[in-house]
């Protein structure tokens, strides 16, 4: 099988409107039976930073707590600013030894004139059992050529 068949791909935020001065929803991924993740946040177009932007875990799926080493507000990390428009941001996990179950980034957009277009996705690896079609890929469909 092709390596990169071998991966999840899950979506968080989905590409939409410009979101100005509020939190953007995140949707949680269950990583159960995958070992390794890699969230990527796409920022499109920006006139403001951001004031929060980490990773969070949960057991349950309801309560989350932030994941230490994975917050752009605390050095040597930094938050994206209203200059990083058209970038792409990334968290890379080792989900073994103790990592809970669920996983979602928090992100919060500061207060801009028109505020900045966010999506997020969340690439899982290392699966227990590999992923056979488009749909446990998390695909809608997929060519291989």
């Amino acid at each position: 099988m092709i390596e990169i068949s071998q991966t999840k791909k899950v979506q968080s935020v989905w590409p939409q409107a410009r979101i100005n001065n509020a939190a953007v929803s995140c949707a949680s991924v269950d990583r159960r039976g995958f070992d390794y993740a890699v969230v990527r946040v796409a920022i499109g177009a920006t006139d403001t930073g951001f004031t929060t932007f980490k990773l969070q875990e949960s057991d349950d799926n309801t309560t989350f707590t932030d994941i230490t080493g994975t917050d752009y507000s605390i050095a040597p990390l930094t938050l994206p600013a209203s200059s990083n428009g058209n970038t792409l941001w990334e968290w890379q996990v080792d989900l073994r030894g103790g990592r809970k179950r669920y996983l979602r980034p928090a992100l919060t957009i500061g207060n801009g004139t028109l505020g900045a277009f966010v999506s997020a996705e969340v690439e899982l690896f290392r699966a227990e059992q590999a992923p056979y079609n488009a749909s446990t890929q998390g695909l809608a469909g997929v060519a291989v050529v």
